[in-house]
């Protein structure tokens, strides 16, 4: 009987809207085509045999359209085939949590009250879910180390690696803990371990020719990413203290749960099992912290959907039956408070998810016999281009700035973007280095420009190296309105020249202290947290950090930074506002106001005070 009802349960698992398709508008701020961007882009690549690691680098790997469910390209069956994949794993997992569990009524109910915390569409959650069940299956190769079990994990390591390379990188971090686990315990051999570390990475070299993966670059550019994403990409309100808290209370409970685990599995000498309470632990911290560390409606819902599904996958037995009912009913308190957290969140409400799971499910297989690969590329009159760039442009490379893939994608343009397609994302210096080294040597002919950024930065600062790259190689083309934005075309002048950095000068200076420009056209700053400032960026957020820049006429403007930002390098040559301004920086910059002094406006309990600062001419 519990199997039927896990084999029911895990049958309304499945994943809808069965596909996304691209949700345009032809009007708003630009911001509103960054993340659908992105998403057309990783099809995109797939397409035209883009190399992940090479021509394109990114957190999301070739398998990222499992968790964007955008369609372009991609086979009905692919998305059928996975789907039947992760309602398989959720039985499993259901099963073995009824079956194993003492208390059969407590047991259901948490199974029952996850359904229907999860979203019909996992989205971005879908490496976490990945994630829980390596965990899963992890756990039972523990309770019987046999090939099925392993395989399993090897097979979902390989999904959460190739469609999210941070989750999945973890992942194997957490297997190779677990292999050492089973042999200091002597619950696998040494040669069954080496059988299983050849088998995986003759897989993981296998997927990655087929997926077409340079997998160390994949690693390191993605890591670079993350890096530098972790230095700024955080919302710095106080709008949601509420969610915050609960979200911590929780996170605190968990941890309790898993500490009296780990007593109760010294007591009794269960002592492979403190490692797993260490993995679910883990699980919840990085839950916490994606949540916390973005400070947005979106990721705290992430936290209440997806945290406690952990509580299924690793099992409360090995004890005596007493214990295991008390830790089943901490864990069912947990989820009961999450379950009304959640319920608090705009848009996540229990019986909008039970209608979804239980009642519209029809809309499902609607889905699949509706299905098109190509309907996520009929709405170019959404993303309006005139037909004179369009004819302009023709069959010609073309990249797009800051963001707006789409844009190129939707009329069908030749697209060829900087391996750092999205400007937002290039932080660091090596990513600036990526970027500027591809465009010496493969520089689109055209490019269709809007200065823009997100979270306050200044946006000539995002791709910093490329813009003033553009500056010395492109010349203007035409202009044109879109979705009521001004937009520029540059063209690709007949000699590339690479831009020259000319040191000017090196001083020390202080953080909340007038740093003169001296009329250079940039700076350099390294500037380091103190132990206070990386135990709350590890743990929460990184500390605020602000440039601000002062003009001749003695007005300042200031903007968000980073850490990585300022080392990457800042454009103080002149105060560039919008794409005009960038246009009017390119012809005729003299116009344009001239910056005398620069401060970072940093917290010195979190901050090293001193700075070091490299003035640099640009050519």
């Amino acid at each position: 009987m519990l199997k039927i009802v896990a084999a029911i349960l895990s049958l309304f698992c499945f994943t809808y809207p069965f596909v996304v398709y691209p949700a345009l508008t032809d009007s708003g701020p630009s911001w509103l085509g960054l993340d659908v961007s992105w998403q057309m882009t990783l099809n995109y690549a797939l397409q035209h045999h883009w190399n992940w690691g090479k021509d394109i680098i990114y957190n999301y790997g070739p398998l990222g359209f499992l968790s964007t469910r955008m369609g372009l390209g991609i086979s009905k069956w692919v998305f059928i085939l996975f789907d039947v994949f992760l309602i398989y794993n959720f039985y499993c997992i259901f099963k073995t949590h009824l079956l194993q569990s003492v208390d059969k009524f407590i047991a259901l109910l948490m199974v029952v009250g996850m359904v229907l915390l999860m979203s019909t569409n996992h989205g971005s959650d879908l490496a976490w879910v990945l994630t829980v069940f390596i965990y899963f299956w992890m756990f039972r190769s523990y309770q019987q180390p046999n090939a099925y079990h392993f395989s399993m994990i090897i097979i979902n390591l390989l999904l959460c690696f190739f469609v999210k390379m941070n989750t999945g990188l973890v992942s194997m971090v957490f297997l190779l803990a677990h292999m050492g686990n089973l042999l200091v315990f002597r619950i696998i051999s040494i040669k069954k371990a080496i059988v299983i570390f050849v088998s995986l990475t003759a897989l993981l070299l296998i997927a990655a020719l087929l997926l077409n993966v340079s997998i160390v670059e994949y690693i390191t550019g993605a890591s670079e990413i993350i890096k530098g994403y972790s230095d700024v990409m955080f919302i710095d309100e106080d709008n949601f203290i509420r969610y915050e808290v609960n979200i911590t209370t929780m996170f605190f409970a968990a941890i309790l749960l898993y500490f009296i685990y780990i007593v109760l599995a010294f007591e009794q000498k269960k002592y492979p099992l403190i490692l797993f309470a260490c993995f679910a632990a883990a699980y919840f911290f990085l839950m916490r912290k994606q949540a916390v560390f973005r400070n947005d409606i979106q990721h705290y819902s992430e936290f209440f959907t997806y945290a406690p599904l952990v509580f299924l996958a690793g099992f409360f037995g090995g004890f005596e039956e007493r214990y295991q009912v008390f830790l089943q009913r901490f864990a069912l308190v947990i989820m009961v408070f999450v379950m009304f957290f959640a319920m608090e969140l705009p848009y996540k409400r229990i019986d909008t998810s039970f209608n979804e799971r239980f009642l519209n499910s029809e809309n499902y297989f609607k889905q699949i016999e509706n299905y098109n690969t190509t309907h996520h590329i009929k709405s170019a009159h959404l993303r309006y281009i005139p037909k004179e760039v369009l004819n302009e442009i023709g069959d010609k490379t073309v990249d797009i700035f800051p963001w707006d893939s789409e844009y190129l994608i939707e009329n069908k343009l030749n697209y060829r973007p900087r391996p750092v397609f999205q400007s937002f994302t290039v932080f660091t210096p090596k990513l600036q280095q990526i970027n500027y080294q591809y465009y010496l040597k493969n520089a689109p002919e055209y490019i269709i420009y809007d200065y823009d950024a997100i979270d306050g930065r200044y946006p000539f600062n995002d791709d910093f190296l490329i813009n003033y790259f553009i500056c010395k190689n492109y010349t203007f083309a035409t202009s044109f309105i879109s979705n009521s934005r001004y937009r520029i075309l540059l063209k690709k002048k007949p000699q590339i020249y690479p831009i020259e950095e000319v040191p000017a000068t090196e001083v020390e200076s202080e953080i909340n202290r007038e740093i003169p420009v001296n009329w250079v056209m940039s700076m350099r700053i390294e500037l380091a947290y103190n132990l206070a400032g990386k135990l709350k960026a590890f743990f929460e957020r990184p500390p605020k950090l602000i440039i601000k820049m002062t003009d001749r006429n003695g007005q300042v403007r200031q903007y968000k930074a980073s850490v990585q930002i300022l080392k990457s390098g800042i454009m103080l040559d002149r105060w560039v506002n919008d794409t005009r301004g960038f246009e009017t920086y390119m012809r005729h910059k003299d116009s344009l106001d001239v910056f005398k002094s620069v401060m970072i406006v940093a917290d010195s309990d979190y901050y090293n005070k001193k700075i070091k600062v490299k003035y640099i001419n640009i050519k």
